[in-house]
Protein backbone atom coordinates (compact mmCIF):
# COMPACT_ATOMS: atom_id res chain seq x y z
CA UNK A 1 0.00 0.00 0.00
CA UNK A 2 2.99 2.47 0.95
CA UNK A 3 4.57 1.54 -2.48
CA UNK A 4 1.39 2.47 -4.42
CA UNK A 5 1.05 5.98 -3.09
CA UNK A 6 4.07 6.59 -3.11
CA UNK A 7 4.34 5.87 -6.78
CA UNK A 8 0.61 7.65 -6.84
CA UNK A 9 2.47 10.51 -5.70
CA UNK A 10 5.95 10.51 -7.97
CA UNK A 11 3.36 10.71 -10.61
CA UNK A 12 0.96 13.03 -9.75
CA UNK A 13 4.40 15.50 -8.86
CA UNK A 14 5.67 14.86 -12.58
CA UNK A 15 2.21 15.80 -14.20
CA UNK A 16 2.05 18.89 -11.79
CA UNK A 17 5.65 20.01 -12.63
CA UNK A 18 4.92 19.36 -16.29
CA UNK A 19 1.94 21.51 -16.65
CA UNK A 20 3.16 24.18 -14.95
CA UNK A 21 6.31 24.33 -17.33
CA UNK A 22 8.37 23.50 -14.48
CA UNK A 23 11.20 23.07 -16.85
CA UNK A 24 11.69 26.60 -17.69
CA UNK A 25 12.11 26.29 -21.82
CA UNK A 26 9.91 29.32 -22.13
CA UNK A 27 12.68 32.26 -23.29
CA UNK A 28 12.97 35.29 -21.64
CA UNK A 29 11.75 39.17 -22.45
CA UNK A 30 15.43 39.23 -22.45
CA UNK A 31 15.99 36.34 -24.57
CA UNK A 32 13.39 37.39 -26.83
CA UNK A 33 14.66 41.08 -27.41
CA UNK A 34 18.23 39.89 -27.85
CA UNK A 35 16.97 37.87 -30.80
CA UNK A 36 15.39 41.18 -32.53
CA UNK A 37 18.51 42.99 -31.65
CA UNK A 38 20.44 40.79 -33.72
CA UNK A 39 17.80 40.06 -36.44
CA UNK A 40 19.27 42.85 -39.45
CA UNK A 41 15.28 42.78 -40.37
CA UNK A 42 14.02 44.15 -37.13
CA UNK A 43 16.78 46.08 -35.89
CA UNK A 44 16.79 48.20 -39.70
CA UNK A 45 13.32 49.74 -38.95
CA UNK A 46 15.56 51.92 -36.18
CA UNK A 47 13.28 50.36 -33.43
CA UNK A 48 14.89 51.96 -30.15
CA UNK A 49 16.26 49.73 -27.33
CA UNK A 50 12.96 50.50 -25.43
CA UNK A 51 10.75 49.55 -28.11
CA UNK A 52 12.23 46.57 -28.49
CA UNK A 53 12.50 45.75 -24.84
CA UNK A 54 8.52 46.81 -25.00
CA UNK A 55 7.72 44.29 -28.05
CA UNK A 56 9.93 41.41 -26.36
CA UNK A 57 7.96 41.62 -23.01
CA UNK A 58 4.51 41.79 -25.11
CA UNK A 59 5.39 38.59 -26.40
CA UNK A 60 6.72 36.87 -23.66
CA UNK A 61 3.67 37.73 -21.65
CA UNK A 62 1.49 36.39 -24.57
CA UNK A 63 -0.59 33.09 -25.26
CA UNK A 64 2.07 32.30 -27.54
CA UNK A 65 3.75 28.65 -27.44
CA UNK A 66 6.87 28.22 -26.17
CA UNK A 67 7.89 26.99 -28.96
CA UNK A 68 6.54 29.26 -30.96
CA UNK A 69 9.17 31.62 -28.93
CA UNK A 70 12.16 29.69 -29.05
CA UNK A 71 12.08 30.04 -32.94
CA UNK A 72 11.97 33.81 -32.67
CA UNK A 73 14.87 33.50 -30.13
CA UNK A 74 17.01 30.62 -32.53
CA UNK A 75 15.74 32.53 -35.92
CA UNK A 76 14.24 30.16 -37.03
CA UNK A 77 12.90 30.82 -40.43
CA UNK A 78 11.00 27.24 -40.89
CA UNK A 79 9.02 26.95 -37.89
CA UNK A 80 5.48 26.46 -38.96
CA UNK A 81 3.65 28.33 -36.24
CA UNK A 82 0.41 26.31 -34.66
CA UNK A 83 -3.27 28.53 -35.26
CA UNK A 84 -3.33 29.06 -31.70
CA UNK A 85 0.18 30.93 -32.33
CA UNK A 86 -1.23 32.62 -35.38
CA UNK A 87 -4.10 33.74 -33.11
CA UNK A 88 -1.60 35.21 -30.44
CA UNK A 89 0.19 36.89 -32.87
CA UNK A 90 -3.26 38.71 -34.08
CA UNK A 91 -4.12 39.71 -30.34
CA UNK A 92 -0.72 41.17 -29.93
CA UNK A 93 -1.05 43.90 -32.57
CA UNK A 94 -3.11 46.32 -30.48
CA UNK A 95 0.20 46.19 -27.79
CA UNK A 96 2.73 46.31 -30.52
CA UNK A 97 1.52 49.01 -32.01
CA UNK A 98 1.64 51.02 -28.65
CA UNK A 99 5.29 49.75 -28.28
CA UNK A 100 6.03 50.95 -31.42
CA UNK A 101 3.89 54.02 -31.73
CA UNK A 102 4.78 55.25 -28.17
Amino acid sequence: MKKTLAATAAVSMLAFTAACGGGGDRPSADDIANAFKSDDDFSSADATDEQVDCVAEAYADSDLSDEALQAIVDGDEDYDPSQQDEDAIESLSTELAECIGG
